[in-house]
């Protein structure tokens, strides 16, 4: 059976040609205090499924019919490391020729505290969300969406303190020359269980530049120091299409039933959307009491000893390849080749290894029966 968590944006917001009703409300945001452009604000008319995301200069343009909302609808301005700005449309300046200014006012940022245990606790790798494992199930937004448009699945985990360190999505399909998205983090503090406040402290973006023959990606979150300390949600947001193809992005999704949510646009209402997740899945640190540890790392070394391998090296004209991305595609396990290009990964006889790096080309594995494997790469 093939299921799919359809997010489906056809909105008037969305289209560039103009009618007579129709209003453009543009403009530039910038810092109040360094003038400097802030680059991905979402703009929108709150829960009316109408919004948009600044560019990387700061502007934006806002579509939609006049009769769409009324005069007392009220405009908000959020991004991270700012305070919010509320204003009503009917103050909003329309204008054809140039960008109206909008500042916002840089929000004091509360740093998470630097954990300091005295009880004989310490962090242990913990793998948590959900893997496609070849289910025909998936998610994808399709035709024009809404910049600000996000997919959002609840990742189910044990109470306690954790901090994230990798992000990992699959894609199955993009015809588009790349995206640029945005990883967000929230509390589950919305109605319905939905995101609401957003974890990432750090007021940097999380961003994501998805290329066309991106399979698996991992995106590092460590530089953004992330804690959470019990349920959160994971979300991927769209914040710009390059390319004159129209979207059609479809990401793995998985039948583990914790729940999906989907916003239309910059600003809309979250939403249910199915009982399936999103195949999101992160690489955590999480701390335990000693005793734990132990016995934790104890058992994955004994899941270790039992795992079947393939190991080889990275090569290109005979001289060894680092920081090359090894991932097996069954299982999503990622490695790198270290120093000297050398990787070991575990597999199966039918899995397919995939070895990627910027400025060469994806290269594809078969493993069959042997252990060893060298990969030759070709220069893009």
């Amino acid at each position: 059976m093939i299921k799919k968590i359809i997010l489906s944006f056809i909105l008037g917001c969305t289209i560039t040609t103009y009618s007579v009703a129709q209003r453009d409300y543009k403009g530039k945001i910038i810092d109040s205090k360094t003038g400097e452009a802030i680059p991905f604000v979402n703009i929108g008319i709150v829960e009316q499924g109408i919004g948009t995301v600044s560019d990387e200069e700061g502007l934006f343009h806002l579509y939609f019919e006049e009769n769409q909302v009324k005069p007392t609808e009220i405009l908000l301005f959020s991004a991270l490391g700012y305070a919010p700005l509320n204003i009503p449309l009917s103050k909003m300046p329309l204008v054809y020729n140039e960008y109206p200014v909008f500042k916002m006012k840089p929000e004091r940022i509360a740093l998470n505290e630097v954990v300091v245990s005295n009880k004989g606790e310490r962090f242990v790798t913990d793998f948590v969300g959900y893997k496609n494992r070849g289910e025909q199930t998936y998610g994808y937004w399709k035709d024009q969406i809404a910049l600000g448009g996000e997919l959002a699945t609840r990742i189910v985990v044990k109470s306690g303190l954790r901090r994230l360190d990798q992000f990992q999505f699959e894609v199955f399909h993009n015809p588009s020359d790349s995206l640029l998205l945005r990883v967000n983090i929230y509390e589950d503090d919305g109605p319905i269980g939905s995101p609401k406040t957003n974890l990432n402290k750090s007021g940097k973006n999380v961003l994501v530049t998805l290329k066309k023959t991106d399979k698996i990606v991992w995106v590092d979150l460590k530089p953004y120091d992330i804690y959470v300390k019990d349920d959160f949600l994971v979300s991927l947001e769209l914040l710009k299409v390059y390319g004159e193809k129209e979207l059609g992005l479809v990401l793995a999704a998985a039948f583990d039933k914790y729940g999906s949510y989907r916003k239309y646009a910059s600003q809309d209402k979250w939403e249910r959307m199915a009982d399936e997740s999103m195949a999101y899945y992160l690489e955590t640190q999480f701390m335990v009491s000693e005793k734990v540890a132990q016995r934790f790392e104890k058992k994955e070394a004994r899941k270790k000893k039992k795992i079947r391998t393939i190991s080889g090296f990275a090569l290109r004209k005979g001289r060894m390849v680092p920081g090359v991305e090894v991932t097996n595609t069954r299982t999503k396990e990622t490695v790198f080749t270290d120093e000297d290009g050398r990787y070991t990964i575990a597999a199966d006889k039918r899995d397919e290894i995939l070895f990627k790096k910027q400025g060469y080309k994806l290269m594809v594995l078969t493993v069959g029966d042997r252990p060893t494997a060298n990969i030759i790469m070709k220069g893009e």
